[in-house]
């Protein structure tokens, strides 16, 4: 079981590496994760967050949830800040998915802010077959892109999606063929890298903030943001340049 990270022209790419198990996602597994993307911001300007052909993660590992009860779940805080990680990145992430993308496996693909999916592809929640629902905040990220209704039948059933459907309903932004699924992501990261990374950083917290407040505040903070990067070096560079032209 490992997690690597390599970082080259402002982007970094975490593997998930534990393929004779899925991927599955342990306290262990995800410290070492939160460990290794905790400065990641401070080194590039993009993340890419991908697993191994069979899965990008299969879900929250069973044998370690069997260990708790309710009480000891709560009393030990099982799935903490620290499975939230890729969450609270400030750069851009962008999550390449081949094969299964289940459970928390899901739930970890829809922190990033873009997913690319290879062709077979899979998404789902299964947790409901195991008397269980999503703990990292799966029901909250998924109704925010596809709303309640169609979120509710899919964390209601426990079916799978298949990449064209996770397309349909606006989860996944490509899909690409299995043997193009590095090379597209790399090319996505590459373009995003060399924008200013301040204005990454303040359009990636604005679309954020749209899940989380009304229309009139949204705007409001937006444009506060927006004022903000006037005095970004990369701002007023780019300008000039453009103005000369």
């Amino acid at each position: 079981m490992s997690i690597d990270l390599s970082i080259s022209d402002s982007i970094a790419i975490l593997t998930l590496n534990n393929p004779a198990k899925l991927n599955v996602l342990s306290s262990h597994f995800m410290k070492k994760m939160h460990e290794k993307i905790r400065d990641v911001d401070l080194v590039a300007n993009v993340l890419i967050v991908t697993g191994c052909a069979k899965a990008f993660s299969a879900g929250v590992d069973i044998s370690e949830m069997e260990e708790h009860s309710s009480e000891s779940a709560h009393l030990k805080n099982f799935i903490d800040s620290e499975w939230e990680c890729i969450f609270h990145v400030k750069i851009p992430v962008i999550a390449a998915v081949s094969g299964y993308a289940l459970g928390g496996g899901f739930e970890l693909a829809l922190m990033c802010d873009i997913i690319i999916a290879a062709e077979g592809a899979q998404f789902g929640f299964p947790e409901i077959n195991l008397g269980l629902m999503p703990g990292m905040g799966g029901t909250q990220l998924l109704a925010g892109i596809v709303g309640p209704k169609i979120a509710s039948e899919i964390l209601m059933s426990g079916d799978f999606l298949s990449a064209p459907e996770a397309k349909a309903f606006r989860i996944v932004s490509q899909i690409v063929r299995n043997d193009e699924l590095m090379p597209k992501t790399l090319a996505l990261a590459r373009k995003v890298s060399h924008k200013a990374p301040m204005s990454l950083r303040m359009i990636k917290n604005s679309i954020r903030l749209s899940q989380n407040v009304g229309l009139n505040q949204g705007i409001c903070t937006e444009r506060l943001m927006f004022r903000s990067l006037f005095s970004n070096t990369d701002k007023k560079e780019k300008i000039k340049e453009f103005l000369k032209k």
